[in-house]
């Protein structure tokens, strides 16, 4: 059987910070020789250079090369006429160097594989490759980009179109891959689940530094929460439940660790009467000091939920790095949180809209310490079988047998 190379196409990757990077760049860490990425050397979100990148690259154990720009730059909330040309004929510019650049690396480092790591940007790709007659084209999905609706109907055709012409696609949760064979009708023999890992290295000791009073929490019961302040991740609810926890946990505090959109509006419901100085938004905490304060509380919590545009977690990290620190978690029956939260066990599921419900969860869990320490082992026990070794040679396998089976010529490949 042949031995798979994978090359992994993104539009931007680390040390840009990111969900979708950091699964690419754990999967390719632990088999480099496996694996190689093509990106891009622009920030396209911010229209600057990657910061870093050339030291991140230097110092990765795989292969990564860099092009100018993989996609035009963000256009701004009203761009005019001229602005709106000036992309579109960027765009057409950027797709020839992209195509010629994806072909030049699969000569020069033999990849037989090709993963698309960003569906709305590169699913063109699929159309380009499919008729490579040693090439396989993967789609690697991560939730948002299936769960949410595109920015028009032609998009999504488009998305629909790649998928299904895809050779297989990746999908990070159950929930993802039940959504792709439902919504864009991809046969479920092509779709692979493979749940997001852990980084066990970096939690195989439990950490013991005590980082709350440098970040000015007190010692009173912890509740933790970290995500980007974007309304599925539900911390405005998590807030709104808060003063119910408090009528009786009096004692209790909450972190919430994050940046984003939301971050006023989040901290001016912290400060609100009645919070009583209970709240600490924590901003940006290096990645270094996380694993510390995740062991250092009582209780992870994001309750998380789906928007009315779809928008939903694929997966949820998170809930596995707290499980690994050894604590058990609140979050929402919702997405992939469902794979990665096992309800009654690992923590607790929710509904995220429902403020009585997360109260009672996780003044449950506060006060029962028996549960809570049982499902705090029980949720480091789990995590502790997800590392990323594991989930990359997991990926290896399958792409070694999908090499070696037959490659189908479809016709949603010729019309893309």
């Amino acid at each position: 059987m042949p031995e798979a190379k994978c090359l992994i196409i993104t539009t931007h990757y680390k040390p840009l910070v990111g969900g979708a990077q950091s699964v690419y760049d754990a999967l390719a860490s632990k088999l480099p020789a496996r694996f190689c990425v093509l990106t891009a050397r622009r920030d396209y979100a911010r229209g600057t250079a990657v910061a870093g990148c050339k030291a991140f690259d230097d110092s990765a154990l795989y292969d990564i090369i860099r092009i100018p720009r993989m996609r035009p730059d963000l256009l701004g909330p009203s761009p005019g006429p001229v602005t709106r040309v000036g992309s579109h004929i960027a765009a057409r510019r950027i797709t020839r160097e992209v195509l010629k650049a994806t072909k030049d690396t699969i000569a020069r480092t033999g990849a037989n594989i090709v993963c698309i790591g960003a569906l709305d940007a590169l699913g063109w790709l699929v159309g380009e490759l499919r008729e490579h007659p040693d090439i396989r084209v993967v789609v690697y999905t991560h939730g948002e980009e299936i769960s949410q609706k595109a920015y028009s109907g032609k998009a999504e055709d488009a998305r629909g179109q790649a998928l299904r012409a895809a050779d297989a696609v990746i999908a990070v949760s159950g929930f993802t891959a039940s959504l792709i064979a439902e919504k864009y009708q991809v046969p479920p023999e092509r779709i692979k689940c493979l749940g997001n890992g852990v980084d066990i290295e970096r939690f195989r000791e439990r950490p013991s530094e005590n980082v709350r009073v440098p970040l000015g929490l007190g010692a009173g019961p912890l509740v933790l929460a970290v995500g980007r302040l974007v309304a599925r991740k539900g911390f405005d609810r998590l807030l709104e439940a808060w003063p119910k926890v408090l009528a009786a946990v009096p004692e209790a505090q909450l972190a919430i660790v994050g940046k984003g959109p939301l971050e006023a509006e989040l901290t001016a419901s912290a400060q609100a009467e009645g919070m009583n100085g209970s709240v600490h938004m924590l901003g940006h905490v290096p990645d270094g000091t996380l694993p510390s304060l995740y062991a250092s509380a009582d209780i992870f919590a994001m309750p998380n939920r789906t928007m009315p545009d779809g928008d939903t977690e694929g997966f949820g990290l998170v809930f596995l790095e707290a499980a690994a620190a050894g604590i058990p978690s609140v979050g929402g029956r919702a997405g992939g949180a469902v794979d990665a939260i096992r309800d009654g066990t690992t923590g607790l599921l929710v509904d995220g809209e429902d403020t009585s419900a997360i109260a009672f969860a996780l003044t449950e869990l506060l006060t029962d310490e028996v549960k809570r320490l049982g499902m705090a082992d029980a949720a480091r026990d789990y995590a502790m079988s997800q590392g990323w070794a594991d989930k990359a040679e997991d990926l290896v396998v399958y792409l070694d047998q999908l090499l070696g089976s037959e490659k189908k010529n479809t016709d949603e490949a010729k019309s893309l």
